[in-house]
């Protein structure tokens, strides 16, 4: 019998870690070369891992959810051949092929006293720490760092009670359940703690009368052919939002400062428009909010922006959408439909500028010349970033959109 180690390949473009978000394997499993072995999550996509050999899985190196380096073992396999080990991870390895699995929901997690690995750091501030040894071998057991660890000891050691004390902060409550946050939730939490942490937002929000607009949606449904989509509301909007910032390209930006540059190495402190109005439409799959991009939305018809946004929507549901279909939003919307509420205080997708959330539409008794008469309405909101868009200009801009949208005819004459 033989041993053959599989490490993290390199995934490219720049990637040095990877989340394993599924394993599809487990201790004892035999496997035929080329079957799943996990999903590994970047920020690019995620990817299904496969066997490179035939073998009996002796060794996985991590729980669902926790981060690996590249070049880091994966899976031990039991082979009959000699011993081996996969060649380090270089440009001309197999690139893994795109994940087709349908993703899974996260799994209740049993609570656990054992934390992950401590790195090298947290190694040699941890061996500084003042503790006796049977104390530092519990917490080597247990994964603590020690020098993390309030101290209550003579002259700041670190006691088995301040272990205790630790221990007990992290065992559940009666009735509790806890679920890891991994994967695709994941990212989604430390995009939106990012976004609010450096992004002073506000959002404005106007009342739109769409009682024309639903009346021209209705007709042109009544009257399309088989081969187009059923309309709804969403690719008027659409429309009346990349005419509308033709005249307003400071809504359809991205603002690269400086803690945003240096996540990518290079220099911030400037804001990019664009011609090109490329949206992000958010969109809720069973694995989370995902935001699929409709390139070049100014350029497309009514019925072409109903089937492009079927189409982004129904692969994004089944996780068939490329790296290239999730990224280079320049703003984006994003609608609940019928649950869509009164109002809504969307968060901006950094480093954009703006984010523009239509909310459900709804009757509304008006008073017209003494009269009271029943129209359709619905609030639109619009948050923007404080640092680069004004109050006024959110308004104004806000104004230009409300006209189009109220009288529809005015979108299809531009």
């Amino acid at each position: 019998m033989g041993e053959y180690r599989f490490k993290l390949p390199d995934i490219g473009e720049g990637v040095v870690e990877a989340e394993i978000t599924a394993w599809h394997v487990a201790l004892g499993d035999t496997v035929s070369e080329d079957d799943p072995i996990a999903d590994a999550m970047t920020d690019k996509a995620t990817i299904e891992l496969t066997a490179p050999v035939d073998g009996v899985i002796s060794m996985v190196a991590c729980e669902e959810g926790d981060i690996l380096a590249v070049g880091a073992d994966l899976v031990i396999f039991q082979t009959e051949g000699d011993t081996e080990e996969a060649p380090a991870p270089v440009d001309a390895a197999p690139a893994p092929k795109p994940s087709t699995s349908k993703p899974t929901k996260p799994k209740p997690v049993k609570p656990t006293s054992k934390k992950s690995d401590i790195t090298a750091s947290d190694k040699a501030a941890s061996d500084k720490a003042l503790a006796a040894p049977a104390v530092r071998k519990r917490a080597k057991d247990l994964g603590i760092d020690l020098s993390k660890v309030t101290a209550s000891g003579k002259d700041g050691q670190v006691t088995q009670a301040d272990l205790d004390l630790l221990e007990k902060t992290f065992e559940p409550e009666e009735g509790e359940t806890r679920v890891k946050v991994i994967g695709l939730r994941r990212v989604i939490s430390q995009r939106m703690q990012e976004a609010k942490r450096h992004i002073p937002h506000f959002t404005y929000v106007e009342e739109i009368d769409v009682t024309e607009l639903e009346a021209l949606r209705r007709r042109a449904n009544e009257t399309k052919s088989e081969d187009r989509p059923k309309l709804t509301v969403l690719p008027f909007i659409i429309r009346a939002l990349a005419i509308t910032l033709q005249d307003w390209p400071q809504f359809n930006a991205r603002f690269i400062d400086e803690s945003f540059a240096g996540t990518t190495g290079g220099k911030g402190g400037y804001v990019s428009q664009f011609s090109d109005l490329h949206l992000g439409i958010a969109t809720q799959t069973d694995n989370g909010l995902i935001v699929p991009v409709l390139r070049r939305a100014q350029t497309r018809s009514i019925w072409g922006l109903a089937t492009e946004i079927s189409r982004l929507a129904e692969g994004g549901r089944n996780n068939k959408l490329s790296a290239e279909e999730l990224s280079g939003a320049t703003t984006t919307l994003t609608s609940l439909g019928p649950l869509g509420g009164i109002v809504t205080t969307p968060v901006i997708n950094r480093p954009e500028v703006a984010i523009f959330g239509p909310n459900k539409i709804r009757k509304k008794l008006v008073l017209e010349d003494g009269k009271l008469t029943e129209r359709l309405v619905m609030n639109y909101s619009v948050s923007c970033d404080h640092r680069v868009i004004d109050g006024y200009d959110a308004a104004k801009m806000m104004q230009d959109m409300k006209a189009l949208l109220e009288d529809p005819t005015l979108m299809f004459l531009s």
